[in-house]
């Protein structure tokens, strides 16, 4: 969640700026979200084949280490989920906050470096109070979906090794749909639910207190 968070907020800045193939840029960060889980899945686990990947193949090629067990073992198969979720979803979030970005009045920047505000200045003056709400949903929106992730690590891992890689959906569904235990799975649906709500409670509640500062 952090790096869903961070990460594209920092792309969100540079695109944000004025440079040539600003357009194309904005569109290839974009390009992956628009990729079903199954498909982004089915073509990281042949590129990150111990055996026969690409990913594997490079670093021979560099004389890096190259039979890491990227969907076998750990901590290999977590790098693999986050840095592929990553990769994934950051395009979504990015274009939240490039929109949030054009709607900070410029005046405001021009202001800040009148008074002698320098970039770090304009950032935390300027650019995250105005982001303000657009920060509430990012994180809210980017809470929910990862404690909800099931199909990357369904479809690459599938928990392995042993259940270490296991996701709480992952874990609810073979509960109910594997095991038959329906009412333990709807009784831990209902926990992780409440659970998810008071978190998200938690988030309006800082974003309020803040704001009010």
């Amino acid at each position: 969640m952090p790096l869903l968070v961070v990460v594209p907020f920092g792309v969100a800045l540079l695109l944000n700026g004025r440079f040539p193939g600003r357009t194309f840029f904005r569109a290839v960060y974009f390009a992956p979200y628009v990729l079903g889980v199954a498909v982004v899945c089915v073509l990281w686990r042949i590129l990150l084949d111990p055996a026969n990947g690409l990913v594997n193949y490079l670093l021979g090629a560099l004389g890096l280490p190259d039979s890491i067990p990227w969907v076998t073992d750990l901590p290999w198969a977590w790098i693999s989920l986050v840095g592929i979720t990553v990769w994934w979803t950051l395009g979504f979030n990015a274009v939240i906050y490039l929109a949030g970005l054009q709607d900070i009045p410029r005046e405001l920047y021009e202001a800040a470096r009148v008074d002698g505000g320098g970039r770090w200045a304009q950032l935390r003056h300027v650019t995250l109070p105005g982001l303000r709400p657009v920060l509430l949903f990012v994180v809210i929106n980017t809470l929910l979906a990862s404690a909800n992730m099931f199909g990357q690590a369904y479809l690459l891992t599938d928990g392995a090794p042993g259940v270490e890689t296991r996701t709480v959906i992952m874990y609810i569904a073979e509960e109910g749909l594997k095991d038959y235990r329906m009412g333990s799975a709807a009784a831990m649906s209902y926990v992780f639910t409440f659970v998810l709500i008071i978190l998200s409670v938690v988030n309006f509640r800082l974003f309020r207190t803040r704001e009010a500062r």
